[in-house]
């Protein structure tokens, strides 16, 4: 059966997570840096981690009506449409599969099915003459006598309600009547096995059956569309246009993700409620956990919603069925997976394609030149070493030794010392876009101009000119941890040429990054004249005077060089660089003194924050003096103080890193578990829900009082705004989890406030 395909996707992944290995030879003992003893540790326990298996009507079926589903005791699943029965097929995680006709029993080809439902853990068809199942035998197939019959509920002892949304039927399995009356506009039947009574819902009214007794109503309203017991049956919820109610309360509930409920059912203890956008479920701590968007579900619109087999929940939508599972897993397990995404989608030459094109399918990963290639990958060469020094694993120090080599070539293929590259390609054509007008541009778009020149190493190849601050942030942020992490003399000395190069080559031009027509780069702007010329609320002041100091000071400590020292104390001293560093980041505002103040101080710059945390790991551990360490310690607790609604696991472990205590470990933990494992660029639309609370327009962007779970939200890097609420997508781009998720979670690991696994069992086994 097609079922088998899901059971094969669900456990195909639980074997890649668990039992991929991923060492690569024997590991030398792991070396991770001593944890302060007060300092936090999580440890790493299994969690639940959702993700979704889709299934798609065919294209040439996008018209047929969807309206039930049934899972069998063999995790067979079934869904009835208006044009008879289907069956998902060949779908597992990342890969979407489509549903198909069911071929399994001929015999119910010429059926006329209206109905079906789960009964003792079978499916049983409901047609205009009976009720009948292929379980048992056979043996039920019972004559309701109800030619519009489309409504059933099984009872005890194999007795049956039918209705057609007017008359009722009771029957037992040899088709006796027991009962029979009417509830009119009947639009849902169900049973409660505690008190063996039917639950009757129609637009006005929720009543209840129990056979041999008068209907009792228990509830009357407006747009009422479904119904369900929950808490073991303890608690009525019903379903309305507007919201829901609990019936002990007759409170309408409407602070909801969405008011249009469409069906309610309790699955696995937890209360979820189907909707006309997307699907959601009542959490422990009261919070709705919401379910929506193609990273999900095949479409918004939910029909209905049953258990699922290994611990899954099928919605069936408009479009298809999306099947969520929950599965136990621990933040090593979910790295593991990462791990081999990156390396199979998203390295590029050594380097790490931040983001990368799936024009036909997931299978296959298109990569391309992207204009920040040296700072993903120092990001992502970092959380390597990372996790080499944390673990020992000798993959990990492969991994980062290639992409050490694609850093250091973007040194050696433009032919300058200390002038480094953008990016670099094969074959690629050479351009010059520098024309009038193309700072203005870049300034108000973000995209640099193209500036493609032969390489210096082989006449096949070209590398992109006007480097900026945000690359040499990730050169030196990877050079470094080369330097301190990889344990390798011929590594070290090689990264030594490459930062002595680069900081040398700053220093000798006046604190100006030169590209190859003698000017400045556009952002490689370190120098006085410029830093300072901005006024003192104006962002890039603060951040330029941080990063140098930073690259100066790591510069000093690893060259031993007079020159980096002088000149640190120099801009500190005698320019105010320690003065504008200090500065505290609630002074960060807009301004308009100039066109480039106006335009840099339109609202917060989120790739601002990823260069200070980045560089704080040269400026912090590197400091000249423990008076000026103790102050690059309070400046980078008021920036993480900032930041802290944000709950971003790598500016909190970079808090860490100075030796505090109050970095947050919950919320970085949660950043981790709730990181989606799908990374593509889904649609998302969270603005219009009533369960948040929207904030004032502001300069920092923040959207809600309280950040919503990561899987709820578009995909959020570290550069960008983690509060944005909806977004444009196709699912085409898969961005890298190198720089986003794995730098966070090896640098935990390194730092010794994540664990390694805790009580892991064997839980190996090969997908059928």
């Amino acid at each position: 059966m097609a079922m088998n395909t899901i059971c094969s996707g669900a456990l195909s992944l639980f074997f890649l997570l668990v039992c991929s290995g991923f060492t690569g030879g024997k590991p030398p003992g792991p070396h991770p840096k001593p944890r302060s003893s007060s300092q936090p540790v999580y440890r790493d326990i299994p969690y639940r981690q959702d993700y979704s298996v889709r299934y798609y009507l065919p294209e040439n079926s996008q018209s047929i009506g969807l309206h039930a589903l049934s899972v069998n005791r063999d995790a067979q699943i079934r869904i009835l449409s208006d044009s008879g029965l289907w069956v998902p097929g060949n779908g597992s995680f990342l890969y979407p599969g489509q549903l198909t006709r069911d071929v399994s029993y001929r015999a119910v080809f010429p059926k006329k099915v209206s109905g079906l439902v789960t009964y003792l853990e079978q499916t049983v068809y409901l047609d205009d003459r009976q009720i009948f199942s292929n379980a048992w035998a056979g043996k039920i197939q019972i004559d309701h006598g109800l030619p519009g019959a489309r409504l059933m509920a099984g009872g005890k002892d194999f007795h049956f309600l039918v209705s057609d949304g007017d008359s009722l039927v009771y029957l037992d399995q040899e088709g006796h009547g027991l009962w029979s009356g009417s509830f009119k506009g009947l639009l849902q039947l169900s049973y409660r096995r505690a008190n063996n009574s039917f639950l009757l819902v129609s637009a006005e009214a929720v009543a209840e059956l129990v056979p041999g007794r008068p209907i009792r109503e228990l509830f009357r309203g407006s747009a009422i569309t479904c119904a369900a017991y929950f808490d073991r049956g303890r608690q009525l919820a019903i379903g309305t246009v507007h919201g829901y109610y609990l019936l002990a309360h007759n409170v309408l509930r409407d602070h909801l993700p969405c008011t249009d409920i469409r069906c309610i059912r309790e699955i696995d203890g937890r209360l979820w409620m189907g909707t006309s956008r997307g699907a959601f479920y009542l959490d422990t701590g009261g919070k709705y956990r919401y379910y929506a968007g193609e990273r999900w579900l095949p479409d918004n619109q939910v029909l209905a919603m049953e258990k699922g087999p290994q611990n899954s929940v099928l919605i069936l939508t408009k479009k298809g069925l999306g099947q969520i599972f929950f599965t136990e897993m621990t933040l090593e397990d979910k790295a593991m997976f990462f791990e081999r995404q990156v390396r199979e989608k998203n390295i590029r030459y050594g380097m790490n394609c931040s983001a990368v094109r799936l024009t036909d399918s997931y299978a296959s990963a298109e990569t391309v030149n992207q204009p920040s290639d040296n700072l993903w990958t120092g990001m992502y060469l970092a959380g390597q070493l990372f996790r080499y020094r944390a673990t020992g694993s000798l993959q990990a120090r492969q991994n980062a030794l290639e992409s050490f080599e694609a850093l250091e070539r973007l040194h050696t293929v433009t032919g300058i010392r200390g002038l480094f590259a953008r990016s670099f390609e094969r074959d690629y054509k050479r351009e010059n876009a520098l024309d009038s007008g193309w700072q203005i541009r870049e300034l108000q778009t973000g995209s640099p101009a193209n500036l493609w020149l032969s390489a210096a190493d082989h006449h096949n190849w070209t590398w992109r000119s006007t480097a900026s601050s945000d690359q040499a942030v990730g050169q030196i942020f990877g050079l470094t941890a080369v330097l301190e992490l990889s344990g390798d003399k011929a590594w070290k000395a090689r990264a030594l040429k490459c930062l002595d190069d680069l900081v040398g080559y700053i220093v000798d031009h006046n604190l100006y990054l030169i590209d190859v027509d003698g000017q400045p780069t556009l952002w490689g702007k370190w120098n006085p004249d410029y830093v300072n010329h901005f006024a003192e609320n104006i962002g890039d002041r603060k951040i330029n005077s941080s990063n140098i100091i930073a690259f100066l000071q790591t510069a000093y400590h690893f060259t031993g060089k007079q020159k980096y020292r002088t000149k640190a104390f120099e801009l500190m001293d005698q320019y105010g660089y320690l003065h504008n560093l200090m500065r505290p980041m609630a002074s960060i505002g807009s301004g308009d003194q100039d066109t480039l103040s106006k335009i840099l101080s339109e609202g917060w710059n989120h790739s601002d924050d990823e260069m200070y945390f980045l560089a704080y790991w040269g400026l912090y551990p590197y400091a000249f003096t423990p008076v000026l360490q103790k102050k690059f310690r309070a400046a980078i607790r008021d920036h993480w103080s900032m930041e802290r609604p944000e709950e971003d696991a790598l500016w909190n472990f970079t808090y860490a890193m100075t030796g505090a205590q109050d970095f947050d470990l919950p919320a970085s933990v949660r950043f981790l578990r709730n990181y989606p494992l799908d990374l593509r660029n889904w649609a998302m639309r969270n603005s219009g829900r009533q369960d948040i609370n929207l904030l004032p327009a502001n300069f920092r962007g923040q959207t809600t009082s309280e950040l919503l779970p990561l899987g709820e939200l578009p995909l959020f890097r570290h550069n960008g705004q983690v509060f944005t609420l909806d977004t444009e997508g196709d699912g085409k781009t898969l961005i890298s989890a190198g720089d986003t998720w794995l730098l966070p979670y090896w640098m935990g690991r390194y730092l010794g406030v994540i664990s390694a696994p805790v009580h892991r069992k064997a839980r190996c086994r090969s997908a059928p």
